[in-house]
This record gives C-alpha cells, sequence and structure tokens, in this order.
C-alpha cells in the first residue's frame, strides 16, 4: 500500500507542473492584431459566433467595452452601449491608437463573451495589461426633484423592446416598439430632442455630463422615456459647456429642471475608477 501511495505521488508530481500551467481565463484560439495608420478606412465586418473581426477601434474604447459594457459576459438591458466608468492613469496614445482585431474561438461563442472575458485576456497577454478598480470621494452633482415635481413619463412595458446590440442575428423591433436605454435624437424642426426610451433616472444621471458625475437621488423608480429639446445647432446635449450646474443659466441644467423637473446641486459622493497600471503597444501576431 505505502508503494502504491508513493507511485501515485510520483505521478502527480510530474504532471504537477501541466496542471499548475494551464490559463483557467476565456481566451481565443487565435488572434490577429494590427495597428491602423491615420489613413486606413475600417475594412468589411465579418463577425460570427465563435469569431470577432473588429476594425480600427479605439485602444481606448476595447478596453471600455471589454472591462465594462461586456465584462461579465452579458449585457445590462437597462445600459446597452455606454461605458460609464472613467479611465484614470491612462497614457495619452490608448486615445488615439487604433487596431483591428482577427479572432477565432475554439468554439462557438457569444459576442459578449468575446468583446468582455476573451477580450481582456487578449489585452492583457497581447498589450500586458495591467488594471484595478479604485472608489473615491470626488466631486458631484446630485439630481433631485425640482420644486413642482417631476415631468417624466413613465415607459409602458409595450412601448419599447430591449435588444442585445451583441445578437449575431440582430433580431427586428416588433412593430410600433423603440428600442429601450438606446440614446436616440430625434429632430423636430429648428430643435432636436436627445435621450432614450425605457431608461432608469440611475443610468439617465450617470450618462450626463455637466462637468462632474450626476449621482440620483430622486427616489423615483422604474423606466421612463427621457428626452431634452434644444437648438438643433446646440454642440451637445449632455454638456454644460463647462459652465457650473448650479448656475440656473446653464443650458444642461436649465433644460433639467424646466423640461424634466429634476435639478443639479453640487455635493461630494463616491465614484469607481477603472484604473490602468500597464499598458504597451500590441505584441506581434
Amino acid at each position: 500500500m505505502k508503494h502504491q501511495l508513493l507511485s501515485v505521488a510520483a505521478v502527480l508530481a510530474v504532471h504537477a507542473p501541466a496542471l499548475k500551467a494551464q490559463d483557467p481565463r476565456p481566451k481565443f484560439e487565435v488572434a490577429s492584431i494590427r495597428e491602423c495608420k491615420d489613413t486606413d478606412l475600417p475594412p468589411p465586418l465579418a463577425n460570427s459566433p465563435g469569431r470577432l473581426s473588429l476594425s480600427c477601434w479605439q485602444l481606448k474604447r476595447l478596453i471600455l467595452q471589454a472591462y465594462e459594457v461586456y465584462a461579465d459576459d452579458k449585457v445590462d438591458p437597462l445600459n446597452p452601449l455606454l461605458p460609464l466608468t472613467p479611465i484614470e492613469g491612462d497614457p495619452a496614445w490608448i486615445g488615439s491608437a487604433r487596431y483591428s482585431i482577427d479572432a477565432k474561438a475554439e468554439t462557438a461563442q457569444s459576442a459578449a463573451m468575446m468583446m468582455g472575458p476573451m477580450m481582456q485576456t487578449l489585452l492583457e497577454d497581447r498589450f500586458q495589461l495591467k488594471t484595478h478598480r479604485e472608489t473615491g470621494e470626488v466631486p458631484v452633482y446630485i439630481m433631485t426633484v425640482a420644486k413642482g415635481g417631476p415631468k417624466l413619463q413613465p415607459t409602458k412595458e409595450t412601448s419599447c423592446a430591449h435588444i442585445d446590440p451583441t445578437d449575431f442575428a440582430q433580431p427586428q423591433l416588433p412593430p410600433g416598439r423603440k428600442p429601450c436605454a438606446f440614446p436616440t435624437r430625434v429632430p423636430k424642426g429648428s430643435t432636436v430632442a436627445v435621450g432614450a426610451y425605457g431608461i432608469t433616472l440611475d443610468v439617465y444621471a450617470k450618462s450626463l455630463n455637466p462637468g462632474r458625475p450626476v449621482i440620483d437621488r430622486t427616489g423615483l423608480t422604474g423606466a421612463f422615456g427621457i428626452f431634452l429639446e434644444f437648438p438643433a445647432d446646440f454642440p451637445s446635449a449632455s454638456s454644460s459647456e463647462g459652465g457650473a450646474a448650479s448656475d440656473p443659466g446653464t443650458p444642461l441644467v436649465a433644460a433639467l429642471r424646466e423640461q424634466l423637473g429634476l435639478r443639479l446641486d453640487p455635493g461630494r459622493g463616491p465614484r469607481e475608477f477603472l484604473v490602468i497600471d500597464h499598458i504597451e503597444h500590441a505584441s506581434g501576431n
């Protein structure tokens, strides 16, 4: 019996390095990465289950998509597109460097899996990306209900539909229904309405950009069709043009108060950051 136990131990010892070397991370079987030049035009897309082809994507966008929008290999139906976590410690070049990626998985995988966990592995292996998350207390704007009450229209369950943007089949919307929680611009003559159908105030607050993060403390739950109207030539419907949000003349603040019955006040609150500790240009194929 002792001899048998020693034999088993010897076998395990021989195979231990191989077992330890196995990488548990989801990863592509093979991937080609090519840096795009300024004059390069995006080639045709060729996505399918198990294959991901991205054409001249900004590296910073790849990181945000991989570590937030698709981080858990699925899409949040209430926030299908917007990466809402800011990046800290990022070198300036990742905002301009663009890459085309053609990657193949060993088996059929969803687009969310390939854009999320598998892309994280690719970024870590080929770009030597190292990250961590931090939460800090920062200046924010607190969104509350203005005097006179909210002017919001609840979204009926039958008025919009949640669409997975990673679905290869690209399902059509049911007749008469809008996409829920997708940023939408609706021209209205000399004005344009900007917002989304079927969006919660928590996600809507995070999508605003008045110079500080916005935290929803309205206490209002459920999904709403939220649109703000601005002159058609207004540069950004979510920007305060650098003004203080407490300034009643700021276009965004005035629109929120007058059109939606919401107000912004300066304060302090928690903010999560994705911190880049290290990143390099992509290694060779």
